[in-house]
């Protein structure tokens, strides 16, 4: 298996095809669309309930809402598996350098229960 071991749940935003393609690579990760909860108006907050019921960081270009839900957990005392946030990246192989070099250098301890964000990587 690749990386640290923090397993992913890419939201609505994101291609599936991404978490195909980490899967190819040997990272642990689940599009929402996989879930079968794309297309529902599902809102965020349970997108993420649901990712931390599964011990999954979700991933999101949405950074409005998951920073807002971040801190209402905080407040209400509920823990997740991790959020990771980041502008939307259109490329999908930039997309990719950066999930895989996340997932390469922070373990589940590092991301459970914290708002990280997607760090550029050096081309």
């Amino acid at each position: 298996m690749a990386g640290l071991g923090v397993r992913l749940f890419t939201d609505e935003m994101i291609s599936p095809d991404v978490a195909v393609a980490l899967r190819l690579r040997g990272y642990n990760a689940e599009s929402c669309a996989e879930a079968e909860r794309a297309g529902q108006e599902i809102s965020d907050a349970e997108q993420l309930a649901y990712a931390a019921q599964h011990e999954r960081a979700i991933v999101s270009f949405n950074i409005g809402d998951f920073s807002r839900i971040e801190a209402e957990w905080k407040a209400a005392g509920r823990v997740h598996h991790g959020i990771i946030l980041s502008p939307e990246i259109r490329d999908t192989g930039t997309l990719m350098r950066r999930l895989a070099h996340h997932l390469d250098h922070v373990s589940p301890a590092q991301q459970y229960d914290t708002l990280l964000w997607l760090s550029p990587v050096q081309e």
